[in-house]
């Protein structure tokens, strides 16, 4: 038996948390630089507001309705996120996380899960304040639909078996089985397929020639048989960092200053991981969306002398491939880069005919790191990074980071 942790409208859950107030309240939750709503509770839902709808086009619904509009908070999701999965890890320790508000749960040897499942549901809102909704079953995809069912009934925690599970199937539209997206859904409309019990029962050699294996592998999940393994996580090859400004950008000392943080996130995530890129790409671009304004993107390669994680080089490096495509005259609204290839620590090769400090250089980056652990993330940064950083996205309604800012904590006092 497989188990699926929905953390429930999970942005707007976390700021409920630290504002009880926000409870029975329609409340958004922004994208990056206040652009598009990514979450919303439930009387949100109810009020008409749609999944990705830009801001400006339900800013006077917001108003109407006195509808609670806040930005992007990561410091505070990511945290709560991980506050989460160490309680689930008490229940099942075999675990992949899916995403930062989903997780499945390999349920192996449990003889009672939806009494495990009402269990965890309690303590994880007990220990974190963050309210989820369980879905069980015999596969990955069954799991999903369970939990679909759990979180329209309210009941937290739905438990589906094959032999059983064919009415509950019917109520739940093609189009929302993990897996299907649009274009799919069309195809089966045709066929008269319109439900999750029609893709169930339909003709196996049928689907494959309509959606390949993939479609028949999610059929035969729906019938309850197992398709798709548990998955441990594995090191990424590339590791893209990328945001876009708060406000266009001219200058290129500005752009510079972004650029040199996003090189500094991406390589502290490739530390994390234990991997060396031995190529960057760095990446720039205009507004496309501003169609009267003139329009300049272009991006260049470059390979490493030898694989590295050192901050530095990466850095100078992403700088320098900059100043090769930057052109004045534009107006820029985003850049980025991506570190490439990236291999595993302990295949370090260098060169053979230059001298190397790596050694000298691993032992300094190793200290900002014990650095910026015990001070937070920008306790020691590169002059190349800035100090005001005016570039950065916009995030007017953000709250407090009260999880992961000691200047920001919570107190409480008489």
């Amino acid at each position: 038996m497989l188990a699926l942790v929905d953390c429930n409208n999970f942005y707007v859950s976390c700021e409920r948390v630290f504002d009880p107030s926000l409870e029975g309240r329609p409340v958004i939750v922004l994208s990056n630089n206040d652009g598009c709503a990514v979450a919303r509770s439930n009387e949100a839902k109810a009020l008409g507001i749609r999944m990705g709808a830009p801001f400006f086009q339900v800013r006077d619904l917001c108003n109407r309705h006195g509808v609670v509009v806040l930005s992007s908070n990561y410091e505070l999701y990511g945290d709560m996120s991980r506050r989460v999965t160490s309680v689930l890890r008490e229940f099942a320790p075999q675990l992949e996380i899916y995403s930062i508000d989903e997780s499945f749960l390999h349920l192996g040897g449990i003889e009672d899960p939806t009494a495990m499942a009402k269990e965890l549901n309690r303590k994880v809102r007990q220990w974190t304040g963050i309210p989820v909704s369980v879905g069980i079953a015999n596969s990955k995809t069954l799991a999903k639909a369970a939990n679909k069912i759990a979180k329209s009934k309210g009941s937290g925690v739905c438990q589906l078996e094959p032999a059983t599970c064919t009415e509950s199937l019917s109520k739940i539209p093609v189009g929302d089985i993990w897996g299907i997206g649009r274009r799919l859904r069309d195809k089966l409309a045709h066929l008269g397929i319109s439900t999750a019990k029609d893709l169930a029962q339909a003709h196996p050699p049928l689907i494959r020639r309509i959606g390949g294996v993939t479609l028949e592998r999610t059929l035969r999940e729906l019938n309850g048989i197992s398709c798709i393994e548990m998955e441990q996580p594995q090191p990424r090859k590339n590791i893209c960092s990328s945001r876009s400004f708060g406000h266009p950008l001219t200058e290129i000392s500005d752009v510079e200053e972004a650029l040199s943080n996003y090189a500094i996130t991406a390589v502290q995530r490739m530390r994390d991981q234990g991997t060396l890129a031995q190529g960057i790409q760095v990446f720039l671009g205009t507004n496309t969306f501003k169609e009267n304004a003139p329009q300049y993107h272009n991006s260049i390669s470059s390979s490493l002398p030898e694989p590295t994680d050192d901050r530095f080089t990466i850095v100078s490096t992403a700088l320098r491939l900059l100043k090769q495509i930057f052109r004045s005259g534009y107006s820029y609204k985003k850049t980025g880069l991506l570190l490439l290839d990236l291999v595993p620590r302990h295949m370090r090769q260098g060169e053979l005919f230059t001298q190397s400090n790596t050694e000298s250089r691993a032992q300094l980056n190793r200290a900002l790191d014990e650095l910026n652990l015990q001070y937070g993330r920008n306790g020691v940064f590169l002059a190349s990074q800035g100090i005001d950083r005016k570039w950065k996205m916009r995030r007017n309604q953000c709250t407090k980071r009260w999880t992961t800012s000691w200047s920001e904590i919570p107190t409480a006092g008489i």
